[in-house]
């Protein structure tokens, strides 16, 4: 075979793999949450995967406009932390939803806290999303 279809072939290959792998890179955050929804419906052994392809459709949309990364960052490993535990059934699924509601509300006010330069209410609220990791 000829080293440009060669080349061809293993781009496609490449592609079509990516495609299963990550959120639409074309559209906005929440079209991509949708696919996500789509791609990994609402059932034990679906929440990480799900988890990991909200993170990357934030990674992509929400990340590069963030005026606190790192707080977005967070999020993403709740997230991830509480899905983990969700599919392996060490956390309900009312549970993991009540937690990840509790670690946005504390981001968000986080976020508020340094945008008004009180850096101390910001960390003790971050320390408790930090708690919820352990």
């Amino acid at each position: 075979m000829r080293l440009s279809t060669k080349f061809t072939i293993i781009s496609a290959i490449c592609v079509l793999l990516a495609g299963c792998a990550l959120p639409p890179l074309t559209g906005d955050l929440k079209s991509a949450r949708e696919a996500c929804n789509r791609e990994y419906p609402r059932r034990i052994g679906n929440y990480l995967p799900h988890a990991h392809c909200v993170n990357a459709a934030i990674e992509a949309y929400a990340l590069p406009t963030a005026r606190h990364p790192d707080l977005v960052r967070l999020q993403e490993e709740i997230r991830a932390s509480l899905s983990d535990r969700i599919d392996r059934r060490r956390l309900s699924v009312s549970a993991g939803e009540r937690r990840m509601a509790e670690a946005d509300r504390l981001v968000v006010e986080a976020e508020r806290e340094r945008d008004a330069g009180n850096e101390k209410a910001a960390s003790r609220r971050l320390a408790a999303v930090e708690e919820m990791l352990k």
